[in-house]
């Protein structure tokens, strides 16, 4: 009984998020991008290179080393680098292309932080009801553990700096603003959003936290429509990440 009362409840939730979804992309202003084939190929061998990084890695023990966490920034500094060159090349800005020059930029922050308050409900409470039905799992995110057990000024500064800043603004631009534009170019907005949510999910290796990345996903796909800028995803990006490393401090000094 309990179950049925859970899948009822998180069924419920789903269709109203659903219904919020469709008036979001009745609404949307995020124009498609001219991108062409050659982008549609830059897409499709990045979307391999994610693929081939969660094959091998997905379900292997995660070696989290400073010297490895700095590595990965320095990559994503190379690829999206990679990326705005690339445009550059072609004479397309990246920064009008992505919406980073709002004209009204306190607006698209209000919009941001107002969209985290109203969508993080359904990720926590999605997240709750996957551990509720199918057992909690000991399976600890290896970089969740790495900060918890390197206490360290340097370490959780790199952690920090990591999740707050190098990652929302990296990936930002590479799932939503470069991957999910081009897809929604040549296939749609919806295959975009679940692909682009799944790989997004994925990505991170870390399985009993899927479903709720990948709700963050899609609900950050749907924001980029709704204000055609990439700023709006980098703000709640980096303020969902930020409580997450709050609440990772608080309930470790509430441990000891």
């Amino acid at each position: 009984m309990t179950e049925i009362r859970i899948t009822f409840f998180l069924a419920s939730l789903f269709t109203f998020y659903g219904w919020i979804a469709c008036r979001v992309t009745r609404k949307a202003v995020l124009k498609t991008g001219p991108f062409t084939l050659l982008d549609a190929l830059v897409a499709m061998l990045l979307i391999g290179w994610f693929l081939c990084v969660i094959i091998t890695s997905f379900g292997k023990d995660q070696d989290i080393t400073l010297s490895a966490i700095l590595i990965n920034g320095v990559l994503y500094f190379l690829i999206v680098g990679g990326i705005c060159s690339f445009l550059s090349l072609r004479h397309l800005s990246p920064i009008k292309l992505f919406g980073l020059t709002p004209s009204n930029p306190l607006q698209i922050i209000k919009k941001a932080l107002l969209w985290l308050l109203v969508t993080y409900p359904l990720i926590v409470a999605s997240q709750a009801t996957i551990e509720i039905l199918f057992g909690s799992s000991d399976e600890t995110q290896a970089v969740v553990t790495y900060f918890l057990t390197h206490p360290a000024f340097k370490e959780r500064l790199a952690i920090i700096v990591m999740a707050v800043i190098v990652a929302p603004c990296a990936e930002e631009f590479l799932f939503r603003g470069y991957l999910y534009s081009v897809l929604r170019r040549f296939t749609g907005r919806l295959p975009a959003i679940i692909v682009t949510s799944v790989l997004f999910a994925a990505v991170h290796l870390h399985l009993p936290s899927m479903l709720g990345l990948g709700l963050l996903a899609v609900m950050l796909c749907l924001l980029y429509e709704r204000t055609g800028s990439l700023w709006a995803n980098i703000c709640v990006h980096a303020t969902f990440n930020s409580i997450s490393i709050v609440l990772l401090l608080l309930l470790q000094k509430g441990s000891l």
